[in-house]
């Protein structure tokens, strides 16, 4: 890659050298590799390189991807092979890479402007998924374990979100201003705002967006009997509250080697399916903020770059909500002293206030090296405390129904004195053996006050015999550490906490082949196969999380993106797996086949069209699941139709879902039989202006 960027920086003074002096010639050459390592440290942030790399990965941009009318982030990552989505009773949605547990949290990890988003209670970036296209300069994905280059090996995957907070020498204004409307009467306002000064710059972005939605849903988990079969009339069916209220403000300032980045979200929504799978009412609700802030320091000194950084993230988990219906009959009593078998009715049902609030301090430090000829050493370390700082349970009085009662002392639903502490160290060594030839070799040392210490490795080769084809073996092993929720939970009947459990691993082999045609154009061919060991979920009788098996995945995936007749792009991409778990059965509640396809059309200079489909196949039940249909496969076609001024304002209208599908996420058993629907054909219109 650097001789590639050599020769390309060179031809443009090739003139000048042949009639240069010696020294001039020199002093032209020095000026070549030094222009050579900019354009290559561009190229690491940018999908320049991406088919070089030592993993599999896609990359979208921003721009292409308003083109497109893909409107948030969630979108966006939808169109990433072998990417499904799956959700809860709280509609907290979360990414299913290659059909790695679909009823956990915390497989993949989302990094906005390289800090790590997923929020402490849960182990979730749902939160971040309606984060505008508008805020997002590029989105970096990278399949299976070990994609982040910082010492975090990612479980399943990993999301790096690029802002526009990064601003390279080639990059113009991101100045702006957007505002959105369309469907269950979504409203959507924001701007970006970028200034600079010597070495000083200030960059901000900001966010609104709202929406009333509620979508039907079939009649609710008291209807399978899971609360007793006396209280299986009290079952109902309607509208699920998924209204939304959703701010987001970003800011970066660089002082010379100095940077601060911080970044706040609030997103406040109905409570969808009831926390407990009770239908809840329509302004019960849950709100989840998200605040960090981080002070870096980064410098080169000849051969070694290094940055050091020290951190806080703020995070919480609020609902209020009606828990369960008014008549309901309850088995007994739960006190501090244990469960009291004495049956009585919650005349006006079961009403329930909780909060969590945790905090998190941490400190890293980051090194690369190149002094060494073909090789460049990364290595570093990460320290962190996450503690809980506030913890709320009130509820109906669970003696005999009435009023509210504080229960935070007595019988709280989360530890309130739980801390976590956890260190990290990491050690790679990339190495270009040859010119064809560049190896990977890398350590990851984790432990926290949950785990024993993990010791996940990680090896690679990239073969390249020309600039068109490109060859990859990748092994990597990583972990997925139980969440806060798995482990602390207390004192619910619908989720018990564990404090036994151990990691979720996963050991993944990985070969890929890139054929490449032009800068943006490429074939590639991606074989996996994943052995995930000690599986966590709470699908047993008592609902406690466990370790509950292993499962061997094994698939494919094929991509194609090129462009016609100049300015038109298509890209395409399919994925197939297959797989058993530990007792002999098949993967469940896994789509074996998806399929994405876009397509870019201009019509004109101003005028363009653009298109997304996607198919998502069927899944199979679990085992032991009573219900013995399979979830339905869909197919999808978003279309949008957009007039650009380059440099000036765009209108675009989008339809979503042109067909109406009806596209289902399943549920656990036991609770919605129906599984939880999303959303039919909506429209969305758009406006952009920029300075």
């Amino acid at each position: 890659m650097r001789l590639f960027l050599k020769g390309f920086v060179g031809l443009s003074l090739l003139n000048g050298m042949l009639f240069a002096s010696k020294e001039g010639v020199e002093t032209l050459l020095k000026s070549i590799d030094q222009d050579a390592q900019v354009i290559e440290r561009i190229a690491e942030q940018t999908r320049m390189s991406e088919p070089y790399q030592p993993y599999v990965m896609s990359v979208f941009l921003g721009k292409e991807l308003e083109q497109l009318g893909v409107s948030n982030l969630k979108e966006a990552l939808l169109l990433v092979p072998g990417v499904d989505i799956a959700t809860d009773n709280m509609d907290n949605q979360r990414l299913i890479f290659r059909g790695s547990n679909p009823f956990a949290f915390g497989q993949s990890k989302l990094y906005i402007d390289n800090i790590e988003v997923n929020d402490l209670f849960f182990d979730s970036y749902g939160n971040w998924l309606s984060m505008p296209i508008e805020m997002i300069k590029r989105i970096e994905v990278t399949r299976g374990p070990g994609g982040i280059s910082n010492g975090v090996n990612a479980y399943a995957g990993s999301i790096r979100v690029v802002t526009y907070a990064e601003h390279l020498p080639v990059d113009k204004s991101p100045n702006r201003v957007v505002a959105k409307g369309g469907s269950y009467d979504y409203l959507m306002g924001g701007a970006v705002y970028r200034y600079a000064k010597e070495s000083f710059s200030l960059y901000m972005d900001v966010s609104y967006q709202k929406d009333d939605k509620t979508l039907p849903v079939g009649y609710d988990s008291l209807s399978t009997g899971r609360y007793g079969t006396i209280n299986e009339p009290l079952s109902r069916s309607g509208d699920a509250p998924l209204w939304m209220r959703n701010y987001m403000v970003g800011l970066r300032m660089d002082y010379g080697p100095f940077r601060l980045d911080a970044r706040t979200l609030y997103n406040e929504r109905g409570s969808a399916y009831g926390i407990n799978g009770a239908l809840p009412q329509p302004d019960d609700h849950a709100k989840f903020p998200f605040t960090y802030i981080q002070l870096s320091y980064s410098e080169k000194i000849d051969n070694i770059y290094f940055s050091i950084n020290g951190g806080l993230k703020y995070s919480a988990f609020k609902s209020a909500s009606m828990l369960m219906p008014e008549g309901l009959v309850s088995s007994g009593t739960l006190t501090p002293d244990g469960f009291i078998p004495q049956p009585f009715v919650y005349t006006d049902g079961f009403y329930g206030i909780h909060e969590v609030c945790q905090r998190q301090l941490y400190h890293s430090a980051y090194a690369s090296y190149n002094g060494v000829s073909g090789h460049r050493f990364d290595f570093g370390y990460y320290l962190s405390k996450e503690e809980t700082v506030k913890e709320v349970t009130i509820t109906t009085d669970r003696s005999d129904g009435i009023g509210l009662v504080d229960y935070s002392q007595t019988l709280p639903f989360t530890d309130p004195d739980a801390k976590r502490y956890t260190w990290r160290v990491f050690f790679q060594d990339r190495y270009r053996y040859s010119r064809n030839l560049t190896l990977q070799a890398g350590l990851n040392i984790e432990n926290n006050s949950d785990i024993s210490a993990q010791f996940n490795p990680r090896v690679s080769a990239v073969y390249q015999p020309d600039g068109a084809n490109i060859y990859k073996l990748i092994y990597s092993r990583s972990i997925r550490v139980p969440s806060w929720q798995e482990v602390y939970t207390l004192n619910n009947s619908a989720r018990v906490g564990n404090h036994d459990l151990d990691p979720e691993t996963v050991n993944a082999f990985e070969a890929a082949y890139v054929r490449r045609f032009g800068l943006d154009e490429f074939f590639q061919l991606n074989l996996f196969y994943l052995k995930n060991s000690d599986q966590i979920d709470n699908l047993n009788s008592d609902y406690q999380y466990r370790n509950s098996g292993s499962t061997d995945i094994w698939g494919a995936t094929l991509e194609y993106k090129v462009h016609m007749m100049e300015r038109v792009r298509l890209y395409f991409n399919y994925t197939v797996l297959n797989g058993k778990k530990s007792n002999g059965s098949p993967l469940d509640n896994v789509a074996k086949s998806l399929a994405k396809a876009t397509c870019y059309m201009p019509l004109s200079e101003n005028w363009s069209l653009g298109a997304v489909a996607r198919y998502v196949g069927s899944k199979k039940r679990a085992d032991y699941d009573y219900r013995t249909d399979d979830i339905p496969s869909y197919s999808t076609l978003d279309l949008s139709i957009g007039y650009q001024k380059p440099r000036d304002y765009k209108i675009s209208f989008s339809v979503k879902n042109l067909f109406d599908a009806d596209i289902r996420y399943p549920s656990e058993p036991y609770n919605y039989d129906d599984d939880f629907p999303a959303e039919g054909r909506t429209v969305m219109l758009t406006l952009a202006k920029a300075f």
